[in-house]
């Protein structure tokens, strides 16, 4: 029979490009995923009501305290009324 020129090569080559190649597939892949909200970090209710009622009293220096957070109740409460919202019942669609 003929001698194989490549049996060499393949092992010295091949192998080592082929897991380069692995590895740059696996690495480079988080990197292309779909992470919209995961830069976006959950508020509590507590930090949306600070926010809110600093954002107001900027707005309107003369308002009182109770008028200010009132007004800031009705307002995170129809960020929970919101369409977009998802509830803990419900999946997000895929």
């Amino acid at each position: 029979m003929f001698p194989n020129p490549l049996k060499g090569v393949a092992v010295k080559t091949l192998f080592p490009a082929l897991a380069l190649a692995l590895t740059v597939a696996f690495v480079g892949y988080p990197a292309l995923a779909d992470d919209t909200n995961s830069d976006k970090p959950i508020k509590t209710h507590k930090q949306l009501m600070q926010e809110c009622v600093a954002k107001h009293r900027a707005a309107d220096s003369s308002a009182s305290l109770s008028d200010l957070k009132k007004a800031c109740r009705a307002e995170i409460k129809s960020y929970e009324n919101h369409p977009s919202a998802v509830s803990p019942s419900q999946t997000p669609p895929p």
